[in-house]
């Protein structure tokens, strides 16, 4: 069980919130592109024939003679696709655990919300993106659930293409969450990918060992994804470089997922990951 019965129960009070205008093929809560039937004003425009009469503005037509119709905001169904990077830095220091609870709790939140959930992981076992089950109703959550906690672990491919086909290629323009620790090469252009869509969130994904390692002496460190392997010594003084290196990278990729539309949120691999970026997102306004 990814989610406990309790957190599931909170996570039924909110829903995401949508920065952007979202064009989709079915009704929701989340603003549109289009006009629609909410009772939230949007405009006026000219009346022409077939127009519904009941929405011509009688007060303006008094006062200037004109047949205006008023026009008020429609709301779709938001797509929101969850991509659960599966590769195989993700195997260690329990990342692999916290990032399926993390794509869990944003799949729960879509699916309370009667959103359109797609789940994705990369790499696929045998191709570069596997799709994973759909569904927009919690009817669908024990195979979302299901699907999560099976998918295989392992591998290394590049993030950036990927991305930007799975999000460029739809014809719906719905918001992406990735989950992943971002250790990839060019982890920049796999967050200027997420651009094309509207909006989203980045769940970065780090261990406690990777924030602040405990590791002195003669090391010999091996790429799990390449294999390479680089011989280091460390001191205290490499250990504080590190942090330093560590901090600028973390604050990079706040930086450039702001810049791309996308919410930030760094999440330690911990057992209660979940609950932690549940609250997170709540104060920081990306759920309500």
């Amino acid at each position: 069980m990814l989610l406990t019965p309790e957190l599931r129960a909170r996570i039924e009070q909110v829903s995401l919130v949508s920065k952007r205008r979202i064009r989709a093929s079915y009704a929701g809560r989340h603003s549109s592109k289009r006009k629609g039937e909410s009772l939230d004003f949007a405009d006026f425009r000219p009346y022409v024939p077939g127009d519904d009469y009941r929405r011509i503005d009688q007060a303006l037509y008094a006062r200037l003679g004109q047949l205006v119709v008023r026009e008020f905001e429609a709301e779709d169904e938001l797509t929101l696709r969850v991509v659960l990077d599966v590769s195989a830095s993700m195997n260690l220091h329990g990342k692999h655990l916290a990032a399926r609870r993390l794509a869990a709790l944003i799949a729960y939140l879509g699916l309370a919300a009667g959103d359109r959930v797609e789940l994705f992981a990369v790499p696929g076992s045998t191709r570069p993106l596997e799709a994973g089950p759909t569904g927009h109703h919690l009817t669908a959550w024990p195979r979302l659930e299901t699907w999560l906690e099976t998918v295989a672990v392992g591998g290394g491919i590049p993030l950036a293409p990927i991305l930007r086909t799975l999000v460029g290629s739809s014809k719906v323009r719905g918001a992406t969450v990735i989950v992943s620790d971002l250790l990839d090469v060019e982890w920049e252009r796999a967050l200027d990918g997420l651009a094309l869509g509207a909006g989203g969130i980045v769940l970065q994904v780090l261990a406690p060992v990777e924030l602040d390692p405990d590791l002195i002496g003669d090391l010999r460190l091996v790429d799990v994804e390449t294999g390479s392997e680089t011989m280091i010594s460390t001191s205290e003084d490499t250990r504080r470089h590190y942090r330093e290196v560590l901090e600028a990278f973390v604050e990079g990729v706040a930086g450039r997922s702001r810049k791309a539309g996308l919410d930030y949120l760094l999440v330690p691999a911990v057992e209660d990951a979940a609950e932690r970026a549940l609250a997170a997102l709540a104060s920081e306004g990306a759920v309500r």
